[in-house]
């Protein structure tokens, strides 16, 4: 019998988006706070004792910088997962939630419940889930160890939870998962 994979699921760290409830999405260049920082090493300090060999990272620069504490912290490896990324949100990127939900209304609803719907320049939720299925499954079928730090994003780690419990896109449940908490997890393989 193959050994247990064992992963350790993070979301990235405080952002000063976060702080101002803007929408994040794919926007790259999104910088970690002090408090965001703190966190991370926080996270850090405790996956330091497990020993994982590789940090595999969302290319965003939140989850990224996330990443670089944690692997300078265990000494770890770090590779860079476009495939980990968040959702696009196309054009609402860049709004605060409320001028979003001022000038899109109840169309935003759709965003969250309904799989199909994606704004202008954007992923729906079935996209995301191809994308992160995939990866997930890839790994999971030639992890390159038996353990692994996954630093990512918020929908990101729905999506995963989704995908580890078997759920289809269409029922996709949404949990809200603090900055930098970690979630570890032992597959069979």
């Amino acid at each position: 019998m193959a050994e247990a994979l064992t992963l350790h699921l993070v979301r990235h760290g405080q952002t000063v988006w976060n702080v101002e409830r803007r929408i994040q999405g794919q926007t790259h260049d999104v910088p970690l706070t002090e408090e965001g920082i703190a966190q991370a090493r926080a996270a850090a300090a405790g996956l330091a004792r497990l020993g994982a060999p590789l940090v595999l990272t969302s290319d965003l620069l939140r989850a990224l910088q996330t990443a670089e504490i944690i692997a300078a912290a265990t000494g770890a490896k770090l590779r860079r997962e476009r495939a980990m990324r968040e959702r696009h949100m196309g054009i609402l990127q860049g709004n605060t939630a409320e001028d979003a939900r001022r000038h899109y209304g109840e169309r935003l609803n759709d965003l969250w419940s309904d799989p199909d719907v994606r704004f202008d320049g954007g992923e729906s939720w079935r996209d995301v889930y191809a994308r992160v299925a995939a990866f997930f499954h890839s790994l999971c079928a030639s992890p390159p160890a038996t353990e692994l730090v996954l630093v990512t994003h918020g929908g990101t780690l729905n999506v995963i939870n989704a995908v580890l419990a078997g759920e289809p896109v269409e029922r996709l449940a949404w949990e809200r998962i603090d900055n930098c908490a970690v979630r570890t997890v032992s597959l069979s393989r």
